[in-house]
């Protein structure tokens, strides 16, 4: 992966565009040498794209008798470029990276009131436990931890 990521380290800062695509269980590595990529430039634009190759597998049947089974599989794709220059920003999938500021997506619903009121956290609560059945668990508990330096002193004055 290193070998890959320096070769495409080394194009882009060429000022060429670069285009990482991953499938199956190559879909995080994929993720990460472009997360990697927007860490050492900035801005760059990014354009994703996510779908599904279908995977017909066939298998023969190790018994005679039996029918071939054939198995279609859907396995995620995905696609990132990303580029100097920029991108048309009204599809989607597109980011401007580097510059991030909020922009509201215009499927986002805003918010207009509070559903729920704002409590302060109350850390202090007397939660008490019943020391016997807490024992019998195997917890130990109020106790003071033994000092280890006066145990050995009153083992070395015996």
């Amino acid at each position: 992966m290193r070998n890959l990521l320096e070769l495409a380290l080394e194009e882009f800062a060429q000022g060429r565009d670069v285009l990482w695509s991953g499938s199956g269980p190559a879909l995080g590595k994929t993720i990460s040498c472009a997360e990697v990529m927007k860490k050492k430039f900035s801005p760059i634009h990014q354009f994703n794209k996510i779908s599904y190759r279908r995977c017909e597998e066939h298998w023969e049947p190790k018994m005679e008798g039996l029918d071939p089974l054939v198995v279609n599989r859907d396995v995620p794709l995905i696609h990132i470029l990303l580029s100097h220059q920029p991108i048309n920003s009204d599809l989607p999938g597109y980011q401007m990276v580097g510059e991030q500021k909020h922009v509201p997506s215009r499927h986002a619903k805003p918010m207009t009131s509070k559903k729920f009121e704002q409590r302060p956290f109350n850390r202090k609560k007397n939660i008490t436990h019943d020391q016997a059945q807490m024992e019998s668990y195997g917890l130990k508990f109020n106790r003071k931890k033994n000092n280890k330096k006066a145990n050995k002193e009153r083992s070395n004055e015996n």
